[in-house]
C-alpha cells in the first residue's frame, strides 16, 4: 500500500511541474482546407471571400473544421493560417515574413500542419487563385501567382500541376476532393496527375467570375459526403448571374478512361482538325495566348463516329456530373464570345490538342496524360 501511495504522490508533482499537458486533439469528421493564394490582381476578392466564410462559421458541421490559409496584397499584413469550427474563429499560425504561398515548401508546410493539428477522417483541399488547367509556367500560370511584393501584379512564382500532386502524395492523406476555385483546371491532364492522391477534382474547364465561390451560401457543401455537391451549388449561384461550366470528376475512374482512349488517340493524325470542337477559350494574339482549351467529349465526337458511344459510356463514369449554362463570363469579350457551341456533347472536361506549330506541344509531351496515352 505504501508503494501504491508512492507512486500516486509522484504522478501528481510531475503534473504539477508542468504548466500545460498535451491534450487529446479533436479528431474532426472532415477538415477542408481553403489555400488563398491572393498575391495577385485577386487580392481584393481574396479579402471578400474570407469575410464571407466568416460570415457563414456557425454552417459548419459541428463534426468539422475549416481551415484557411491567407495570403493577399496588404502591405501591413503576412499571411495566416486561420481555423473556423464550431468554437468559432481562432489563428493557428501567424507568418513573421511573407512566404510565396506558390512556393512547394509553404503548401507542404501548410498542410502538415493542418493533419498534425487537426487530425481528421477525411481532409478536402480549396486550391483559390489564377489557373490556366495543366499549363507549365510562365507566360502563364498553372495554379496561383505571387507576385512577392505585395502587389496586384500578376507576374511572378506559380505553381505547376505535378508539383501539387506530389505534395498531395507527401501528405500522407488520400484527398477526398481538390476543388479548384479558379478558372481553366478541370482539365483532363490535371485530373490525370491527380488520380492516385485525389478522389475528386471539382473544376470548371473555362474562366470562373472574379469573385469565385459563394462561400456564405456553399460553405456547407464543402462538408458534404457527397462532394459533386460544390459543382452543383458553384452553378446553381452563378447560373443567373453570368454563368458558369463547371463538372465533378471521379479519378478513380482515370486509368479506365486513358484505356478507353488511347486506342482512339492511335488513329488520328498528329494534328487532328478542330473545326466544330467546343473550345473554352479562344483567344489569340501574338506572345500570348492561343486556343488550348477544348472540350474532350466534343472532341471525341468529332473525330469518331461508331467508336463513340462505347468510349462515351467510360466517360460518364469517370465525370458524372456537370453543370453548364449557354453563355458564360469572360475577362476578354473584345476578344472571345464565351458560348456553348456544342451542348450535346461536351463533357464539362477540357483537353489539349496538338496543333501544328503549337507553343504548347513540347510541354504537352511532358504531361502523365500524354505518356499514358500518347499522340502521334
Amino acid at each position: 500500500m505504501r508503494h501504491l501511495l508512492t507512486a500516486i504522490l509522484v504522478l501528481l508533482l510531475c503534473a504539477s511541474c508542468h504548466d500545460e499537458l498535451e491534450l487529446p486533439k479533436t479528431t474532426w469528421k472532415r477538415v477542408v482546407v481553403v489555400y488563398i493564394m491572393g498575391e495577385n490582381s485577386l487580392s481584393t476578392y481574396a479579402q471578400r471571400d474570407l469575410n464571407e466564410i466568416r460570415s457563414a462559421i456557425k454552417t459548419i458541421p459541428d463534426s468539422c473544421q475549416l481551415v484557411v490559409f491567407f495570403d493577399n496584397s496588404r502591405n501591413n499584413e503576412y499571411p495566416q493560417i486561420l481555423t473556423f469550427d464550431k468554437s468559432g474563429e481562432k489563428t493557428l499560425f501567424a507568418y513573421k515574413t511573407d512566404p510565396l504561398s506558390t512556393d512547394s515548401a509553404t503548401l507542404r508546410q501548410v498542410l502538415r500542419t493542418v493533419t498534425k493539428e487537426s487530425p481528421a477522417d477525411q481532409y478536402g483541399l480549396v486550391m483559390w487563385s489564377h489557373g490556366s488547367g495543366w499549363l507549365p509556367q510562365q507566360p502563364r500560370y498553372s495554379i496561383g501567382v505571387d507576385n512577392g511584393k505585395n502587389s496586384f501584379s500578376n507576374i511572378g512564382t506559380e505553381m505547376e500541376i505535378p508539383t501539387l500532386a506530389n505534395i498531395l502524395r507527401q501528405s500522407g492523406e488520400r484527398w477526398t476532393y481538390v476543388f479548384f476555385d479558379a478558372c481553366f483546371m478541370q482539365t483532363i491532364e490535371v485530373a490525370y496527375e491527380l488520380r492516385d492522391c485525389v478522389d475528386w477534382c471539382i473544376a470548371s474547364p473555362a474562366e470562373i467570375p472574379a469573385e469565385g465561390a459563394p462561400y456564405d451560401e456553399m460553405l456547407p457543401t464543402l462538408f458534404d459526403d457527397q462532394p459533386w455537391r460544390i459543382a452543383e451549388a458553384y452553378y446553381d449561384f452563378y447560373k443567373t448571374r453570368g454563368g458558369i461550366v463547371i463538372s465533378a470528376l471521379r479519378t478513380s475512374e482515370m486509368e479506365q478512361l486513358a484505356t478507353a482512349t488511347a486506342p482512339l488517340i492511335a488513329r488520328l493524325p498528329s494534328y487532328p482538325t478542330t473545326e466544330g470542337v467546343q473550345q473554352y477559350f479562344a483567344l489569340e494574339y501574338p506572345e500570348q495566348w492561343e486556343p488550348e482549351f477544348f472540350d474532350m467529349g466534343s472532341a471525341m465526337h468529332a473525330w469518331f463516329d461508331s467508336d463513340y458511344q462505347a468510349w462515351l459510356e467510360t466517360a460518364r463514369k469517370a465525370v458524372p456530373y456537370r453543370f453548364a449554362t449557354q453563355q458564360w463570363e469572360t475577362a476578354y469579350p473584345e476578344f472571345y464570345n464565351p458560348t456553348l457551341t456544342d451542348e450535346a456533347n461536351i463533357l464539362g472536361v477540357s483537353m489539349y490538342i496538338p496543333t501544328e506549330g503549337g507553343r504548347q506541344n513540347e510541354a504537352f509531351k511532358r504531361t502523365s496524360w500524354y505518356k499514358r496515352v500518347g499522340w502521334k
